[in-house]
């Protein structure tokens, strides 16, 4: 239905679904379980979705302290999580079947400005039309400059196109969480931890922030 709708209603030869594999941490055990579950109720409420799946790497870093001066004691080592996999697919298959000849229109949904190039190229080089949609609450000037057509994914569309509640395969059924069924408020960025630089010389608090 969903992507039906992004169609204006005409039929949809093929979907893909680029997205990357995340794991359980001692703070939400259950991440992983949960993005299995879920693929497994595309399986059976949309047995023609081809889910492509990258993954998540994660590496320390030194980042500077916001107000020091640019040296080794004004910086905090950090890990950073990078989604790996699912920009680089997407790029792939939309030029592969692009050159291929498989589609007429392709619909994007993604705010990754990372993709303008690759629709770039298909729409002035290879001649086909490429739709971009955005879910996200930012828009991306790079995408709406390339695209045939570019526009926002309102919520409420998105609130009304989710899986059957349940989805059932004979024995196996698969609900959806509650909160899934409304639209979620605007986050706000909350301070919950300052502490002092842990570099000699630094002088400089840490502000950690999380968005609730």
């Amino acid at each position: 239905m969903f992507a039906q709708k992004l169609n204006l209603m005409q039929p949809v030869d093929r979907i893909i679904y680029c997205t990357a594999m995340v794991s359980s941490t001692p703070a939400d055990p259950q991440k992983a379980q949960r993005q299995e579950t879920y693929h497994r109720a595309i399986g059976i409420a949309c047995p023609t979705v081809e889910i492509v799946k990258g993954q998540f790497t994660r590496h320390k870093t030194l980042h500077p302290i916001a107000g020091c001066t640019d040296s080794p004691t004004c910086g905090i080592r950090v890990v950073v999580k990078n989604e790996k996999g699912s920009d680089v697919n997407l790029a792939s298959r939309l030029l592969h079947d692009a050159h291929m000849g498989r589609f007429d229109r392709a619909i994007v949904v993604s705010g990754d400005s990372d993709l303008t190039e690759p629709i770039r190229l298909i729409v002035s080089e290879v001649g086909k039309a490429v739709w971009v949609r955005n879910p996200r609450n930012v828009g991306s000037a790079e995408l709406e400059k390339f695209a045939s057509d570019y526009a926002r994914i309102r919520p409420g569309v998105l609130q009304r196109c989710q899986l059957p509640d349940p989805v059932a395969d004979g024995a196996k059924r698969y609900s959806k969480p509650a909160k899934w069924s409304t639209i979620a408020p605007a986050r706000i960025k909350t301070n919950v931890l300052t502490t002092a630089c842990p570099q000699a010389g630094c002088g400089k608090a840490i502000n950690t922030f999380r968005y609730v």
